[in-house]
């Protein structure tokens, strides 16, 4: 019976070779996919634009606050307790509009960020697209993105950046 099991379990060992499909890896580099995509590069300038609008916008919120707070310097002595007060409570008021306006702008689920998102995304989607339509045309198992650090080595052939790129000029 012993002779039975190691018969079956060598014979199996020596089948799986047979059995086990060659899987065909490949990677691409997202990063330079990304700095070579026209339409990528668009959606980056649209976002940079953005943002110098909402920059120039916190800087003029930035200025008024600064004069209000240089009025109230200069005004000091002249002011009634009420006065000063009443424009002191002003100056808070006007930096929690400045701050809570750069947590909406720049903090996380701001406005920046959803504006990167809706531009981004399309694209992004697009990409996959055709990094899967070039893996399964040229019969990948598995594609890595070489840019998150995560391949140590890998040989040049196995790149199909090139390829994706490639496809993505063709629209």
């Amino acid at each position: 019976m012993t002779k039975l099991y190691t018969a079956l379990i060598l014979s199996v060992i020596l089948a799986l070779p047979v059995l086990a499909k060659e899987m065909k890896l490949g990677y691409i580099d997202s990063e330079a996919i990304l700095t070579q995509y026209p339409a990528y590069q668009e959606a980056q300038r649209k976002l940079q634009e953005e943002e110098q609008k909402y920059i120039a916008e916190a800087q003029g919120k930035e200025q008024t606050l600064s004069l209000m707070v240089d009025e109230i310097e200069q005004q000091s002595l002249m002011l009634s307790a009420e006065a000063r007060a009443e424009r002191e409570q002003k100056i808070i008021e006007k930096r929690r509009e400045l701050e809570q306006y750069r947590q909406e702008t720049w903090g996380e689920g701001g406005k920046l960020y959803t504006k990167n998102i809706e531009l981004s995304r399309p694209i992004l989607e697009r990409i996959n697209q055709v990094i899967e339509k070039v893996s399964q045309q040229e019969g990948y198992d598995m594609v890595f993105d070489a840019a998150g650090g995560n391949i140590v080595y890998a040989q040049p052939q196995h790149d199909i950046t090139e390829l994706v790129l490639a496809e993505l000029k063709k629209e």
